[in-house]
């Protein structure tokens, strides 16, 4: 059964929605250990049979380095990181940082940084469409 986990970044101005069937005691967030990821420790979630949504108040900063393959949505405001996402073949993927969920939650440290280091922009896209999950954005109503 899916359950719905709303949230945003600091100031609201992002918001997000996670629909997954992972209950919360069982989401282990992970962590990229390349140089912006660990500048920036968010605690990444997807869960490839969810959605995440994305809802925008104002237009995020897109930050993308490296193979340039995904951005990193950042609240100009507040300067939270909430998601990163990527187009595979048309399709939008994405990953949570999950400190944007609401209530805030005490998540269970990454058990390891994942190393993708001198993998193929090929290989990493594939990695995404299979282990990130599909992305809705939104603007302001």
């Amino acid at each position: 059964m899916s359950e719905k986990h709303s949230g945003s970044c600091h100031c609201g101005a992002i918001g997000v929605e996670l629909t997954t069937s992972i209950a919360p005691d069982e989401m282990r967030p992970r962590m990229c250990g390349c140089a912006f990821c660990c500048k920036h420790p968010s605690k990444w979630f997807a869960d490839p049979d969810g959605r995440l949504a994305l809802r925008f108040d104002v237009e995020p900063i897109r930050y993308r380095f490296g193979t340039r393959t995904a951005d990193f949505v950042l609240c100009p405001n507040c300067g939270v990181i909430v998601a990163a996402t990527c187009t595979v073949e048309g399709t939008k993927y994405g990953i949570l940082n999950l400190n944007c969920i609401e209530p805030m939650r005490d998540w269970p440290e990454p058990s390891a940084k994942s190393d993708f280091d001198g993998e193929g922009t090929g290989d990493r896209l594939a990695r995404r469409a299979k282990n990130w999950m599909p992305v809705i954005h939104s603007a302001a109503a």
